[in-house]
């Protein structure tokens, strides 16, 4: 991963975080934010999405609105953003090697992961877990 005040400050700090206004995907700034959507996410049964990505990755900002439209399709989802250079204590615990990567949780356990931005793989990625619960 890249350290971003390595670049010139115009390259980093024209947006603090990805787009993902047009969705439902939360920021989430520090540990104690992680451990209460996880807290809230378990008690309710749902299965968290997570996207481990950096402001400096471009495959990451191409993902951002593919990960925003996905939200709002997948409204039982909860659907997180991390930033691997604010919280590098979550990229060691789930190994994070490159970005974007979407890890699958429920009840606080890694269930899933997909490496990489291909658009393609990421929508196949949802189906085990958007079928309808009756």
């Amino acid at each position: 991963m890249r350290n971003p005040s390595a670049f010139p400050e115009s390259a980093v700090d024209d947006e603090e975080h990805l787009d993902y206004s047009a969705g439902k995907v939360t920021i989430i700034p520090d540990l104690r934010r992680w451990e209460q959507t996880l807290d809230e996410a378990s008690d309710h049964g749902q299965t968290v999405v997570v996207k481990f990505s950096a402001t400096w990755c471009g495959p990451c900002r191409i993902a951002a609105p593919v990960f925003a439209e996905l939200s709002l399709k997948h409204s039982d989802l909860v659907f997180v953003s991390i930033d691997v250079d604010e919280l590098p204590e979550l990229v060691t615990k789930f190994d994070i090697r490159a970005t974007p990567t979407f890890i699958f949780m429920r009840d606080k356990k890694e269930i899933d992961k997909l490496v990489g931005g291909n658009q393609e793989d990421l929508h196949k990625k949802f189906d085990p877990y958007c079928q309808s619960q009756e």
